[in-house]
């Protein structure tokens, strides 16, 4: 920059006098201290992958990346003493699900305000999640009323009742017709059953815990199980989404509200959570380091895969650049703007890319919380697995199909393209007309208008500029660089927020 405050003084010099000479020292000494100020803001503001272009009004430009302010949202008007939670929780026969469950209401600071929605299969002899003494006990609650599918939400997918929604001919069967599938409702505490019973979802507004439990071979994946759950949602603040076997920390409600609200941006709280056993529940509670979502890598199914870094515990979020299913915490909004995709039957590599960037897509961006405020147990080699409905099942073929369906759906939405080509891996005409399946409903369940999609693959190093180097898996390896600059994005973005 003092090369250019020079040669600023040499081109005004042609066109003035000599007794101008002072005054131009001294221009010179004010374009140069000017230019090096304003090289250290865009240093401030900036990194390699992430730097200021502009502002507009409401929100902040970087790179073609919109970042709304967190005080937009409707649970900022809402007080934190009083702001409710809902949980959504997905099983699969899993014998920790009572724990996960009885463990976040009795570990809450304020129990009444957790509403818990349920999607488990399981088979009759098996426990299940409702089995929780502080269900019944401490909370509260009394198993009242049993609820028809079909009095409170809308037919499945597989027979619509519009033609705007119906799907293609071709469109696997999602999901056994559910009509008479029953959802038990634990009222909340002091609260009688209504009579005459409301219609629609109000039927589940005074219900403290919502349960629907169906047999194991009618299970499709988590993906449509976390839809399934969405489905129990009524109007509450906040929106939690988690593994079955969890163990929640004392006064989690409290912990996760707080740091929420630390946000700057329009974004939800999510990573690997810490560890722990049902023989070592404290396992990794006091590590000094929690997983960032920082990093991916591409195998040779072209399904992005989540990586994580560990970082030193901090005080606040910090802004990353992918969300993991096993824990999402954020205003209730995020949801309603970003809903689970019930048409990726049996995906489970590729969800949580996918609904990465759909999010990213909608405006929404990702923190890791600072801290781990539940514990997810990975030490799960020997239980069940969903997939055992795909390939022991006398309908197999059918399902593999489903599956293979989901996996195109997801490269499809998300744009993925053969490396170092501009050819898509899944192309508009084979979604659209070859298998409708792949593309049905693309405006409600694809990528948001509010950031362009190639600038998030660019923001998550997952474009062709950054996959050179492959892992020992023979996997390409993306993101690598942005697990080094979460801190400066997070200054960056705070900064910016804070402007707006």
């Amino acid at each position: 920059m003092e090369r250019g405050g020079k040669f600023a003084a040499i081109f005004v010099g042609h066109f003035v006098s000599r007794r101008h000479k002072v005054f131009l020292f001294l221009f010179s000494l004010l374009f140069f201290f000017t230019s090096v100020m304003l090289l250290s803001s865009c240093f401030l503001l900036s990194t390699p992958s992430f730097f200021s272009t502009g502002t507009s009004e409401g929100s902040s430009i970087s790179r073609g990346i919109v970042s709304f302010s967190s005080g937009e949202l409707p649970s900022s008007n809402v007080a934190a003493d009083t702001a409710t939670i809902f949980v959504s929780l997905a099983s699969f026969r899993d014998n920790e699900c009572v724990t996960t469950l009885d463990r976040l209401l009795s570990a809450a600071k304020n129990p009444h305000r957790v509403f818990v929605g349920i999607s488990e299969e399981r088979f009759g002899s098996e426990s299940g999640c409702t089995n929780s003494p502080t269900l019944l006990g401490f909370v509260g609650s009394q198993r009242d009323f049993n609820i028809r599918w079909r009095d409170v939400v809308p037919r499945a997918f597989d027979e619509a009742t519009s033609d705007e929604f119906r799907p293609p001919p071709t469109t696997p069967l999602l999901h056994a017709r559910r009509e008479n599938d029953v959802l038990t409702c634990f009222l909340k505490p002091k609260i009688s059953r209504p009579s005459p019973l409301p219609q629609g979802k109000e039927l589940l507004r005074n219900c403290q815990v919502v349960t629907r439990v169906g047999d194991p071979d009618d299970a499709r994946g988590p993906t449509y199980a976390r839809y399934i759950t969405s489905l129990f949602y009524v109007d509450q603040d906040y929106y939690m989404v988690i593994d079955s076997h969890i163990r929640a920390l004392l006064e989690w409600d409290e912990k996760m509200i707080k740091h929420a609200r630390l946000m700057p941006t329009r974004g939800v709280l999510s990573h690997y959570p810490n560890g722990y056993t049902p023989q070592n529940p404290d396992k990794e509670v006091n590590y000094t380091h929690v997983m960032a979502m920082c990093k991916a890598v591409i195998p040779p199914t072209n399904i992005p895969k989540l990586g994580a870094r560990w970082i030193l515990k901090r005080q606040r979020p910090l802004l990353q650049s992918l969300v993991a299913a096993g824990y999402i915490f954020g205003d209730a909004q995020f949801v309603k703007d970003v809903p689970f995709d019930p048409y990726l039957p049996y995906l489970f590599e590729g969800e949580e890319m996918l609904y990465t960037a759909r999010l990213w897509t909608n405006g929404w961006d990702s923190y890791c919380p600072g801290d781990s405020f539940v514990f997810h147990n990975y030490e799960r080699a020997s239980a069940p697995r969903f997939w055992s409905a795909i390939y022991k099942s006398n309908q197999s073929e059918s399902r593999k199909r489903q599956e293979k369906i989901g996996v195109l759906r997801a490269l499809y939405l998300m744009e993925r393209k053969e490396l170092n080509t501009t050819v898509p891996l899944v192309s508009r005409d084979v979604a659209q007309i070859v298998c409708p399946a792949i593309s049905i409903e693309e405006g409600r369940f694809g990528m948001g208008t509010v950031r362009p999609l190639d600038a998030f693959w660019e923001f998550a190093e997952l474009t062709d500029a950054f996959l050179k180097e492959k892992d020992d898996e023979g996997r390409w390896m993306g993101g690598e660089g942005l697990c080094h600059q979460l801190e400066a994005l997070s200054a960056s973005i705070k900064h910016m927020a804070s402007e707006d």
